[in-house]
């Protein structure tokens, strides 16, 4: 499980410096709270309109840029980059973005700290789709590799890990699905973002504080 948490950590990393590449006329700390809002707009609903506020972008690359965080997500650390694999990924990445759309967040006002650094509370509700997930994905991998000292499978060694392989991620992918039609929310939290205004006109938020918050929301953090 720890394995698994760590891919996750450096994918939803990679996610982030994908959002965080945001910057934007600033003013006042209600345009703080907007780039939070869009910010996480952009990573768990893949929502465009409020991102252009803030970044040169077209919508198709705001689009690339949501698409290709989602593609690294499931490859990295759910279906592996294998090209035989396509419409599998295909399948995870249209789940994983049902539960990121799932997500349940509320950004409240900005509040000014200094003289360039605002703080945005945001109040969420964590999902237990991934802590309910992993126990079962361990069971899966343990039935599996119980199945294959027994002979279930046949072929040469690199047959046999394949067959593995495609039993393994054709059975996690329904059991994702499952953990997630019975997903529940978990009681409500509170994260403060720290948005800080650099120059005249540009806005950031520190990486860690959306990773922290995604590990959060995703209840990654009890694993």
């Amino acid at each position: 499980m720890k394995g698994y948490k760590r891919r996750c950590l450096a994918v939803i990393m990679l996610i982030c410096v994908l959002a965080s590449g945001m910057t934007g006329c600033s003013q006042n700390a209600e345009d703080a709270s907007a780039y939070v809002q869009a910010d996480l707009d952009l990573i768990f609903q893949g929502e465009k309109e409020g991102a252009k506020q803030f970044i040169e972008a077209s919508d198709k690359e705001l689009e690339e840029m949501y698409e290709n965080g989602i593609t690294a997500f499931v490859e990295n650390y759910l279906t592996g980059t294998d090209d035989s694999q396509q419409t599998l990924t295909e399948s995870y990445a249209y789940l994983v973005k049902e539960i990121f759309r799932a997500m349940r967040y509320q950004v409240g006002e900005g509040k000014k700290k200094n003289g360039s650094i605002f703080e945005v509370e945001v109040q969420y509700e964590p999902v237990d789709v991934f802590t309910t997930f992993i126990p079962k994905l361990q069971q899966e991998t343990d039935r599996i590799e119980q199945a294959a000292k027994n002979g279930k499978y046949e072929g040469t060694d690199e047959e046999i890990q394949q067959a593995m392989m495609s039993e393994y991620l054709i059975n996690s992918y329904e059991l994702l699905k499952e953990s997630y039609i019975e997903m529940d929310y978990l009681e409500k939290e509170t994260y403060t973002f720290t948005v800080t205004k650099e120059g005249r006109d540009s806005l950031s938020m520190d990486e860690d504080e959306i990773t922290t918050f995604i590990v959060r929301i995703l209840a990654l953090d009890k694993l």
